[in-house]
């Protein structure tokens, strides 16, 4: 800190003050001395919790300068409470004092010294090495001395930063080329300091005066000076003008001057003054930095290209005539106006952040480079630039300058090429022929390079209703928003195209060695892209809110095909779609290999049926007493390829397709021949076939199944038509047109899974439901602890079932506990392991007592 901030002085300014007076002080003390007649007196400092004795006198030999602890100390307790005397007996006192015990001191005298902002700094002591009775009487005048000694400190002080700040200032004046000038009307005397004698070029005390110093002024500026001068003297109006001047040895100069009145309590003018700057050589780089800037506006204006320049703040500084004609603004209108004035939305939101990222990481791709970007004109249209941007200095501060190319009529031509074949109309977005292009050059590349490539499906959700909805001038609109903030938050690393439909590629454009796989942190952009903000449209005069799922994936090109890349892009979109609003499904090397199941899966499935590898396995459903009453048919797949496929696996697969039709056809068959066995043999049990939603609205379905049972001679009644909640509300009206109708012939219809869907209670109450089927997802937890609602839904559920006058039957039943708690809550009837394990139809024919309880062990 400098002397000038400093109002008082602190210690270390005390400790230089005190010696830097030593003579005087000791003489000071020596004449309180001969007052009080102390063995030692000596002046300190504090030094945080000690004392450093500084100046000192005594009747003994001089002391060595020393430091002692407050602690413990008659000088803490006066520091603590103000001066203070002991008069006898201090060493019993303060026994800790080492000072007291090696100088043999008997009483005390001591007060502390201040500065002006009463903070105590040092501390005078007297000791005595006998007891003073009347030490009192001396308090106070010893008291004054110290305060005495603090005020002189205080003036030495401010004399020494007096003496600093004239230093300074003419050092300042010296640099700075600036003096200083004093009228006093009352003496009618002009002072000059000495720069402006030097500015002048006259020596210093030269005679001067009001007139002398106008005749130094050119005969252009005399008139100017004259009057601001007159004006100052008259009106008291202050002025700060350029002028020039001609000092004695006939250069000529140009000097910055101004003046100022000083006023006194009453409102008279008591002095006049003010500064005196010797601007040359300003005036002369002014002049050559206009002449140049001038030439380089010439330039600049004499180019094809606009050029920008703004600071690090994004405040335009200067730009040329062409940036003037392509965005529509005039010079001045663009000078001192935020960059984000000639740029669209998101861009222009989202520049101070980018800018900020740029100045905290120094990262960015577009410096020094041409990159291809949307701008803004006056009028608000947007147009395509080509944008090269650069960072310099001007004075010492940053500058950012970017050279911009209209390229409006280049990109026009370009498009009346490639629109057609490579650019998605709706969004302008490459489409994906241009990214199949792309994608294999950059498969190519890596596989070459033993790198790995990192590119992400988008998929918008329920577009098709908003289309239905709105329109599709309106569904095309959201797609061009949602892609160009998809285009601002993919940055430089990565590409977007427009896909097929209502779905968007990410294609990262770096490729990553495999070492570098585990730093790569896919989950950034990921989460980026599916940030519900991106998704936030304005249609129609309001807010929509749409949401998309995403397929992530790394690929190892060397062993990915570009159709084998998009099919598991495919699949992971579905399976994000699972979880959707906003669903990801990231697939790792794992997640490759259950796409390659999911394929061998889904073309071994045409064969199956083809083939006949569908076969039937029966579950027995019991009533209360345990007596098997019918059963539900399951298909099961044994693959000569594949092993045995779990239903879980190729049932999703086949409800992508027709396929799922056929395995349904193949089941009716088989459950109808079953059925006909069972009849045969005397046994009197229905069977539940499951019907999928891609099924029951089949055209043909009601003469299809009708057809079947008049083929096998089935009654109607022995087959339970089992429907999910989803099949049931997928045509609402359709699927209950078909039940109505088949209901007449005397088909019964299950709702399976019940509880688990979307439902509503007033189609169950209008359709031909003979059953509800509660799913075992609630049952598995009835007599769990903290059943909690599982138990409250199922209780609901069999309720429902008797206000309906419906069956009502329990799935996965699988211990005592969970049947005694259906029984007894009223459950008609039952299915799962507990009774049996689904069985082959064969097993279920051999059976010659089917009334007979099932054996549940």
């Amino acid at each position: 800190m400098m002397h000038s901030l400093k109002p008082v002085f602190d210690e270390d300014d005390f400790i230089s003050l005190v010696n830097q007076n030593a003579n005087s002080i000791s003489e000071d003390l020596i004449a309180l001395n001969s007052q009080i007649n102390a063995d030692y007196l000596f002046l300190g400092v504090r030094v945080k919790q000690s004392v450093k004795v500084l100046v000192s006198v005594s009747k003994e030999a001089p002391l060595d300068d020393f430091s002692y602890s407050l602690v413990g100390s008659p000088c803490e307790h006066v520091l603590a409470h103000g001066a203070c005397g002991f008069s006898n007996a201090i060493q019993t006192q303060f026994p800790n004092d080492d000072v007291l015990k090696r100088l043999n001191g008997e009483a005390y005298l001591g007060a502390g010294v201040f500065n002006e902002k009463n903070e105590n700094v040092g501390i005078l002591v007297a000791l005595y090495c006998s007891e003073q009775p009347g030490i009192s009487q001396w308090l106070y005048g010893f008291a004054t001395q110290a305060k005495l000694i603090g005020m002189h400190i205080q003036k030495r002080y401010l004399e020494m930063c007096t003496n600093h700040h004239l230093a300074l200032l003419e050092e300042v004046s010296d640099i700075s080329n600036t003096g200083a000038w004093e009228y006093y009307p009352d003496e009618e005397r002009l002072y000059w300091s000495a720069q402006t004698y030097r500015i002048h070029g006259l020596p210093i005390g030269h005679p001067i005066s009001p007139q002398k110093a106008m005749s130094f002024y050119s005969l252009a500026s005399q008139a100017e000076i004259k009057k601001a001068f007159s004006t100052l003297l008259n009106y008291k109006v202050a002025y700060d003008q350029e002028f020039q001047i001609v000092d004695s040895q006939g250069q000529l100069k140009w000097v910055r001057t101004s003046g100022k009145v000083q006023l006194n309590s009453e409102g008279a003018a008591t002095r006049y003054y003010g500064a005196f700057e010797d601007i040359t050589e300003f005036k002369k780089t002014v002049a050559i930095s206009e002449e140049r800037a001038l030439r380089i506006q010439n330039i600049l204006n004499s180019i094809n290209d606009a050029v920008i320049s703004v600071n690090a703040n994004g405040i335009i500084c200067h730009c040329n005539a062409v940036a003037s004609r392509i965005f529509g603004y005039s010079i001045d209108e663009l000078i001192s106006q935020p960059i984000e004035l000639l740029m669209p939305e998101p861009y222009a939101s989202n520049h101070k952040k980018y800018m900020h990222h740029y100045e905290k990481t120094g990262n960015a791709r577009i410096m020094g480079v041409g990159r291809q970007l949307p701008a803004k004109r006056k009028d608000g249209s947007v147009f395509q630039m080509e944008l090269s941007l650069s960072e310099s200095a001007d004075m010492g501060e940053k500058r950012y300058v970017g050279v911009i190319r209209d390229i409006s009529e280049r990109i026009e031509a370009q498009d009346t090429i490639y629109n057609l074949a490579y650019t998605d109309s709706v969004t302008h977005l490459r489409n994906s022929q241009w990214f199949q292009k792309e994608f294999q050059d950059l498969i190519l590349r890596s596989a070459m390079r033993n790198e790995y490539v990192h590119v992400m499906l988008l998929d918008m959700d329920n577009m098709a209703q908003i289309n239905t909805r709105l329109g599709f001038i309106n569904g095309n609109k959201a797609l061009q928003v949602i892609a160009e903030k998809l285009l601002f938050i993919i940055g430089h690393d990565y590409e977007l195209y427009k896909f097929t439909n209502d779905r968007f590629i990410v294609l990262s454009s770096k490729t990553y060695r495999k070492e570098e796989l585990q730093r790569f942190e896919p989950a950034l952009i990921e989460n980026a892209l599916l940030n519900p903000r991106h998704f936030e449209v304005e249609l129609e005069d309001n807010q929509w809110a749409l949401s998309a799922s995403l397929g992530s994936a790394i690929f190892d090109p060397k062993e990915q095909s570009f159709e084998r890349v998009i099919n598991v892009l495919e699949l992971a979109v579905k399976r994000a779609k699972s979880t959707a609003p906003f669903g990801l499904c990231h697939v790792s090397s794992d997640g490759i290999e259950e796409f390659e199941r999911y394929v061998a899966i889904k073309t071994a499935l045409k064969g199956a049926i083809e083939n006949d590898e569908l076969s039937l396995a029966l579950q027995p459903q019991v009533d209360q007493n345990g007596a098997l009453t019918s059963f539900e048919a399951l298909v099961r797949w044994h693959s000569p390829e594949l092993g045995i496929v779990s239903p879980a696996d190729f049932i999703p697969i086949a409800e992508e397709s027709r396929a799922i039709c056929e395995i349904g056809q193949v089941v009716l068959d088989k459950t109808l021949e079953a059925l006909r066995s069972f009849i045969s043999r005397g046994m009197d049990a229905s069977i539940a076939i499951n019907i999928s939603a891609r099924q029951i609205v089949l055209p043909d379905f009601t003469s299809s199944l009708l057809s079947k049972v008049t083929q096998y001679a089935i009654a109607p009644q022995l087959l339970m038509l089992e429907l999910t909640e989803t099949a049931l509300v997928a045509d609402i009206q359709l699927v209950k047109q078909t039940m109505l109708e088949l209901a007449r012939y005397g088909f019964r219809f299950s709702v399976d899974d019940f509880g688990t869907g979307y439902s509503s209670l007033a189609y169950l109450k209008e359709l031909p439901i003979s059953e509800l089927k509660i799913d075992k997802f609630f049952v598995d937890d009835i007599c769990e602890e903290n059943s909690g609602k599982a138990s409250q839904i199922v209780d609901a559920i069999i309720e429902m079932s008797k206000a309906l006058k419906v069956t009502c039957i329990a799935e996965g039943v699988e211990t005592q506990a969970q049947l005694d708690y259906l029984i007894a809550k009223g459950c008609d009837r039952f299915q799962g392991y507990y009774f049996s394990k689904p069985l082959p139809v064969e097993y279920w024919q051999n059976i010659t007592s089917p009334t007979l309880p099932i054996v549940t062990s």
